[in-house]
C-alpha cells in the first residue's frame, strides 16, 4: 500500500494548505471533506487486517474505500450522473478482474503490474464513461470493491486459493492510482475544452471586430456619396461656377 499513501499523503498536504482547494471545488465537494476523506484512506491503509478462518479483510483496501464509494456515489447521484456512474464502476470492474486472470497474484512483480494497469487503464476508462470528476472517482473504488470481490471469488472456486482475502493484492494502490488517474485525465480534457472555447471566442470576438470595422466603412462611404451627390446637384441647380 505503500504508492498509495505516498500519493494520499501528498494530496493531504496540499489540501491541507490550500493548495488544491480550487480543483477539488470543481470536483464539487468542500476541501475539509476530501481532507477528512484522504484522511480516512490513510489510517485504514495502517490499520491491522481483519481474519476469521480462512476469511481475510482489510481495513484499508476495502471498509474504508466501501465507505468513500458509497459517499462518492450520493454526491454523483445529486449531480444526476447515477446511470453512467454504475456504467463506469461496471467497466473498472472488468478491467480488474480480467488484470487479475491475466497476471494473477503470484509474487510482488505480478501484483505491482496489477495494481498500476488497473490504476492507469481503469482510472482513464472509468472517466471516459462517467464523464465528470465525481462519476469517475465513485466508479473506481467501486468497480475496484467489485472487481476484487468477483476475481477472489473465482481464484477460489477455480484455482482453489484457500483464503478469500478483501482488499489485498495491491487492490489499494489500484484504487489511488486509477481515481488520481481519472482526475488527472479529467483535468487534461478541462484544460482542452476551455482552450478551444476560448480559440473560438477570440474568434468570434475577431469577426464582430471585424464586421463593425466594415459597417464603419460602409456608412462612411455612404456619406461621402451622398455629399458628392448633394453638391452635384447644387452645380447643376446653380449653373456650375
Amino acid at each position: 500500500m505503500t504508492t498509495g499513501i505516498i500519493i494520499l499523503g501528498i494530496v493531504a498536504v496540499l489540501l491541507f494548505f490550500g493548495a488544491a482547494e480550487r480543483y477539488f471545488d470543481r470536483l464539487g465537494m468542500t476541501s475539509w471533506l476530501t481532507f477528512l476523506i484522504v484522511l480516512a484512506l490513510i489510517i485504514g491503509a495502517v490499520m491491522p487486517e481483519v481474519r476469521t478462518g480462512n476469511f481475510v479483510m482489510t481495513i484499508g483496501g476495502f471498509a474504508v474505500p466501501a465507505v468513500v464509494f458509497v459517499l462518492l456515489t450520493v454526491f454523483a447521484a445529486r449531480e444526476g450522473n447515477i446511470l453512467r456512474t454504475l456504467l463506469a464502476l461496471t467497466a473498472q470492474a472488468a478491467v480488474c478482474v480480467a488484470l487479475r486472470a491475466i497476471i494473477g497474484t503470484g509474487d510482488t512483480g505480478a501484483v505491482t503490474a496489477f495494481f498500476l494497469l488497473a490504476g492507469f487503464l481503469g482510472g482513464s476508462i472509468s472517466y471516459a464513461v462517467a464523464g465528470t470528476r465525481l462519476g469517475a472517482a465513485a466508479a473506481v473504488f467501486g468497480g475496484s470493491i467489485v472487481g476484487d470481490i468477483i476475481s477472489m471469488g473465482l481464484m477460489r472456486n477455480i484455482i482453489g486459493q484457500g483464503i478469500f482475502t478483501m482488499g489485498g493484492y495491491g487492490i489499494f494502490n489500484a484504487m489511488i492510482i486509477g481515481c488520481t488517474t481519472a482526475l488527472v485525465f479529467a483535468e487534461i480534457v478541462y484544460a482542452v475544452r476551455r482552450s478551444i472555447q476560448n480559440k473560438r471566442m477570440a474568434e468570434r470576438r475577431l469577426s464582430a471586430e471585424a464586421a463593425e470595422d466594415a459597417g464603419l466603412s460602409y456608412v462612411t462611404s455612404e456619406h461621402i456619396t451622398a455629399d458628392s451627390s448633394q453638391e452635384k446637384d447644387a452645380d447643376d441647380l446653380y449653373g456650375g461656377d
